[in-house]
């Protein structure tokens, strides 16, 4: 399995074509997708140490658990709590913001409404993320 700097988890096929076309044009061409939390840990779980993503992007809206359930299980294991997530949803309120903070997010972030808007998200998770 080749390394994958980024995992995103999200079940709209063309947010994802989108941020993927946006990170490529950023530079980032290792990116794979899954639409659950549960195929996230499964994808975690078959991934060998030095082949795990350098960051996880997921939607706070999934099928069956939410971002939230799918961070707070993700920084509760030792083996996958070092790495960034961020959350980029299509809503966000302060008390959504301050608890995945309490968490441990890199960074929440509204989806863009523009790829222009999506290629500005991608360079702003690439820098933050050390990409």
């Amino acid at each position: 399995m080749n390394a994958c700097k980024i995992l995103v988890i999200d079940d709209d096929e063309d947010d994802v074509e989108i941020l993927a076309n946006a990170f490529l044009q950023s530079g980032v061409d290792a990116m794979h997708h899954v639409t659950t939390a549960m195929e996230a840990f499964m994808y975690l779980e078959t991934a060998e140490r030095e082949c795990l993503p350098k960051l996880i992007i997921t939607d706070n809206f999934l099928p069956g658990i939410s971002g939230k359930e799918f961070l707070t299980d993700l920084k509760g294991m030792e083996k996958y709590r070092h790495i960034p997530v961020v959350i980029l949803s299509t809503s966000k309120t302060d008390e959504e913001i301050q608890e995945y903070q309490r968490i441990g997010i890199l960074d929440y972030v509204v989806k863009p409404h523009s790829y222009e808007e999506y290629v500005s998200v991608a360079e702003t998770i690439k820098a933050k993320a050390l990409l």
